[in-house]
């Protein structure tokens, strides 16, 4: 299923370099370190619960 997406490929948007390293910082640097607490928290709650 992966195959055709890969392909295909992503759309082409030529954007700023500084735009592109905030965008990444945004996406990749806050993501990674807010989704394992988010993960984490949900995970307790779940194990809470069934026990």
């Amino acid at each position: 299923m992966l195959i055709p997406l890969a392909l295909r490929g992503v759309a082409y948007r030529p954007i700023g370099a500084s735009a592109l390293l905030r965008r990444n910082l945004l996406i990749f640097g806050l993501g990674g370190l807010a989704v394992p607490f988010v993960g984490i928290k949900l995970l307790d709650l779940l194990i809470s619960l069934v026990f």
